[in-house]
């Protein structure tokens, strides 16, 4: 049996991967409002990885008999002043995940629950993977600036990047 604690604070990473979800659903729907549908495909994709992040905790959780409650989403924003901006906040929201993997690592270290750090290792992986795509996405964007070429270049090929990491 899952430590109560644990199962309270894998809970609340349900929400933060549920909410990241929700962010990048609302970046994909900014994306489609510009006829960029290449960055909506590929935002698109970072939610269904979120959503399949989040499934994998819920199924931890009830795996090891923990109790398992859906909690509010808070909604994102789905104001964006540029493309620029709205990688920025990607690379925000990838850093801030990190930061609340780290926090539930350490929880388990602090209660002896060695199985939960164990499956925890692969959202670490993961958060690296995610924090190096979403940076590399804005250096990009950072470089193309204002040029409308280089943007529709960049819109193509973010469209034909295939996600996989959720589905493992």
């Amino acid at each position: 049996m899952i430590d109560p604690k644990l199962a309270r604070a894998l809970n609340d990473q349900v929400n933060k991967e549920l909410h990241a979800w929700y962010s990048y659903l609302s970046m994909a729907a900014y994306c489609k409002t510009l006829n960029l549908n290449g960055f909506a495909t590929f935002m698109d994709g970072h939610a269904r990885e979120e959503q399949a992040h989040a499934h994998r905790l819920m199924n931890y959780v009830l795996d090891r008999g923990g109790k398992f409650e859906l909690q509010s989403i808070s909604p994102p924003g789905d104001e964006f002043a540029s493309l620029l901006e709205m990688f920025g906040r990607a690379v925000e929201q990838e850093k801030a995940n990190t930061q609340a993997i780290y926090e539930l690592y350490e929880l388990a270290k602090n209660v002896n629950d060695y199985s939960t750090v164990a499956a925890l290792q692969w959202f670490l992986d993961e958060q690296v993977e995610e924090e190096k795509v979403m940076t590399e996405a804005l250096g990009l964007m950072q470089f193309a600036g204002d040029d409308k070429s280089a943007l529709l270049s960049l819109n193509q090929q973010f469209g034909q990047q295939v996600t996989t990491a959720g589905a493992e």
